[in-house]
């Protein structure tokens, strides 16, 4: 029996390694090129992270672009003190947090149905990882610069060592100092969640799921100590310390210290904690009742029949699943709720875990689809949603193993060696199949799109680059004739020009106009002309050269890449 166990765990460590492989390239493979281009809201992650790098100036929040947690940022920061300052040392950072997340959902899932033993656990497992690992949806926020890929990451760390330490401090003795320290990691990967994006914010719902279950798990013994009207210190003695009760508060002791600073600043910051949130609320809207029921239809559809449609998010419009991944995921939900609904005894040890998982992944979906939900933008919204990823992957694993199981019957009559090979080459080439239709459609197809090159502003990136190239005595000056977000606000520059200020942080002779879209008035009417002089307009715009070649006869437009710019003494 411990023969086949060492071989098992060799096997599924061997399947681990690969899919973790399978992982890293879909999260590593040309990173800097796919997706092109570099989209202001990353490059103001870089840029604020440059900022703080230079002067020791890290923070927890970052107020400017309606308000960012500094965690990543800094970890940005990081990356670049250990690589340097390129668009690869931002994409670095998500990239890691991706592949963790794969190894993660590993653990999650395999402790999660721990009660179905050993084999079956550590296939629901490697079968979560593999689908998570080609996913279209996380392998594109692994590979872009939003913090929001750290929402999964601390989602799926924190509840494992959760359930990994209420499985241990029910197997051993109560003062364990493993189940101590599970909770303790627990705790701080729990509270580090809110640190990450507005997203978590939810997140506290989840935990209901295990505090509920363990408090009716123990309500028998709590029962009998209020009808024998015990002492508290026996209480404490006999049921708080030698269970796994005192745990929940070494839980939420670390958790209360790694999310007390975000806390605080919040307490001092009223104003940053709401953000952008206000903005786009469902309760915002002239009928809340109407756009909460379509953004929930929205919400819901987008993983089986409308995804998505910004290019930056997804394949416009498409599933956030494959179709024959998200008929899996429609068959391991449906398992969840016949488990939580049918009758069963739940009296049984695995039986009531049972109901804990199934309950636990029904509330996680639902409580990580709340931010999608109760907005009225941009809707269905994939990076809004994107704490949703566990569940469902866990569920399109769920699917797999129940299908697996399935086909087995149908196809192993005598459990012979030839006809088990032959199950698992079968196995094989279907996954294979899915990891090179999602390599085809993320790589390939959407990687090659000219909607994807706009979406991620590659022409903003060309003209950064041009003017980082020009001699240091060439005067520069870029007219800001973009819309956005002011930075900082509400003075500042728009949000597109964080683009060109990433690649040129310290080239020299370079100044920003800001061209007033509403005005006739144009506060490049007033420049001297000394030596070799470039005007880039953000965005193209024809009336702008007219006027330049109006103002300066010498000068002259010249299309330059994907982007023109007016020049004078070349």
């Amino acid at each position: 029996m411990n023969l086949f166990k060492s071989l098992v765990k060799q096997k599924a460590l061997f399947f681990l390694l690969v899919i973790l492989a399978v992982a890293a390239f879909f999260r590593f493979y040309d990173l800097a090129g796919i997706p092109p281009g570099l989209y202001p809201d990353v490059a103001i992650n870089g840029n604020d992270a440059i900022n703080a790098l230079k002067n020791h100036d890290f923070k927890l929040f970052y107020p400017e672009n309606n308000g960012r947690e500094g965690l990543f940022i800094n970890l940005i920061a990081f990356s670049f003190w250990l690589f340097g300052i390129s668009v690869w040392s931002i994409k670095i950072v998500p990239a890691i947090f991706g592949l963790l997340t794969v190894l993660g959902i590993y653990f999650l899932a395999k402790q999660l149905f721990c009660y179905l033993g050993s084999r079956h656990s550590q296939a629901i497992g490697l079968l979560a990882a593999f689908f998570l690992s080609i996913s279209f949806w996380h392998v594109n926020f692994s590979r872009l610069g939003f913090r929001a890929i750290m929402v999964p990451f601390f989602l799926v760390w924190s509840f494992y060592f959760l359930y990994r330490g209420l499985n241990v401090g029910e197997k051993m003795a109560s003062r364990n100092l493993k189940a101590a320290g599970l909770f303790i990691l627990a705790g701080l990967f729990f509270g580090l969640g809110f640190h990450t994006y507005i997203a978590f914010r939810i997140a506290p719902v989840i935990l209901l799921v295990p505090i509920i279950f363990s408090f009716v798990y123990f309500w028998p013994k709590l029962k009998n100590f209020w009808k024998e009207r015990a002492s508290v210190w026996h209480f404490i003695k006999s049921s708080y310390l030698r269970d796994t009760l005192w745990l929940w508060d070494v839980f939420f002791l670390f958790t209360i210290l790694a999310a007390l600073p975000m806390a605080l600043y919040f307490w001092q910051h009223p104003n940053d904690f709401m953000s952008r949130t206000g903005q786009v609320s469902v309760l915002a809207s002239a009928n809340p009742v109407k756009e909460l029921a379509i953004s929930t239809i929205k919400s819901l559809g987008m993983f089986n029949v409308v995804g998505d449609c910004n290019w930056r998010h997804n394949y416009a419009c498409q599933p956030a699943l494959f179709w024959p991944i998200g008929i899996l995921f429609l068959i391991g939900l449906a398992i969840t709720l016949i488990k939580i609904f049918r009758p069963a005894n739940y009296k049984k040890k695995e039986h009531f875990a049972a109901l804990e998982t199934h309950w636990l992944l029904v509330v996680w979906f639902g409580a990580m689809l709340l931010p999608e939900i109760m907005t009225t933008e941009g809707l269905p919204h994939s990076l809004r949603s994107i704490g949703a990823i566990p569940p469902v992957f866990i569920w399109v694993a769920l699917g797999a193993w129940w299908l697996t199981k399935k086909v087995k019957a149908l196809l192993v009559q005598k459990e012979s060696r030839a006809e088990k090979i032959g199950l698992i080459v079968i196995a094989f080439i279907f996954l294979l199949m899915f990891a090179l239709a999602e390599f085809n459609r993320y790589f390939i197809d959407w990687g090659a799109k000219a909607e994807v090159s706009d979406s991620f502003t590659q022409r903003l990136v060309n003209e950064g680059k041009y003017l980082e190239s020009l001699p240091a005595d060439t005067q520069k000056i870029v007219l800001a004739n973009e819309n956005g977000v002011a930075v900082p606000y509400p003075d500042g520059l728009p949000m597109p020009v964080q683009t060109i200020l990433f690649f040129n942080h310290d080239t020299p002779n370079l100044f920003y106009y800001i061209k007033d879209t509403n005005s006739k008035k144009s506060s490049y009417k007033t420049l001297r002309v000394q030596g070799p002089l470039v005007i880039m307009p953000l965005k193209p715009d024809e009336q702008i050269f007219k006027d330049l070649s109006r103002l300066i006869p010498d000068g002259f437009v010249e299309k330059i890449n994907n982007f023109e710019a007016f020049k004078v003494n070349f």
